[in-house]
């Protein structure tokens, strides 16, 4: 392979190799768990702040076989929330020993995790092992994925791109063109010197003569 083509074919294996990695690092998945007291007449919350298309499972377990209820809000609905004013979710799961659960983010936001005391256990002690785990989508590295993946592609093409063939004229009886040689006359006058002693014509440049060796 010729050298240009050797190093186009070279780098595009090299930006592909990149774009294969911000694909493969577009999601990730981190995991949490921790474990919580349910105080009487209080909840326990979590934050978070998620992307659209975030994603979050798990599961979770009331440590004394009692029920409680878990909820995801959005920051609106817990606004709300703490003002009194109404309970709205976006996710829940009421009165339940344990559970599991899996929710997809809408939009980007701050979420609140919630867990309240089961039915009339709100004056109760309760302990919550809570396990969860986040998939992210990184959208920088879809877009840099993208991007690497064209430039990759762009040299490949050139490193395999056929060469066009090269033109040879020919004469109308089949035969290639002879070149016309070069046709060369007399050195110029200007261009010799006369030797002092012999009188033969030397070239500007000679210190002795060609024909007595006598120095000019």
């Amino acid at each position: 392979m010729e050298p240009n083509r050797l190093r186009f074919l070279i780098s595009a294996l090299f930006v592909l190799s990149l774009a294969g990695y911000n694909f493969l690092t577009y999601t990730s998945t981190t995991s949490e768990q921790s474990t919580f007291n349910l105080e009487p007449g209080l909840t326990a919350n979590l934050v978070t702040t998620r992307t659209s298309s975030d994603v979050i499972s798990g599961q979770f377990q009331e440590n004394s076989g009692s029920p409680v209820s878990f909820y995801i809000l959005s920051s609106a609905q817990f606004a709300a929330f703490q003002a009194q004013t109404s309970f709205n979710y976006l996710y829940g799961i009421v009165n339940v020993v344990s559970g599991s659960f899996s929710y997809t983010f809408p939009l980007q936001d701050t979420y609140e995790i919630v867990f309240r005391h089961g039915t009339g256990l709100i004056n109760s002690y309760e302990t919550v092992t809570f396990q969860r785990s986040y998939q992210t989508h990184n959208s920088s590295h879809l877009q840099l994925g993208l991007v690497f993946l064209v430039f990759g592609a762009a040299s490949l093409v050139v490193a395999f791109r056929p060469e066009k063939p090269k033109k040879v004229e020919t004469l109308p009886g089949g035969e290639s063109p002879t070149p016309t040689p070069l046709v060369g006359g007399p050195t110029p006058s200007s261009f010799l010197k006369a030797c002092p002693k012999c009188g033969t014509e030397n070239p500007l440049a000679a210190e002795k003569c060609r024909a007595c060796d006598a120095k000019i």
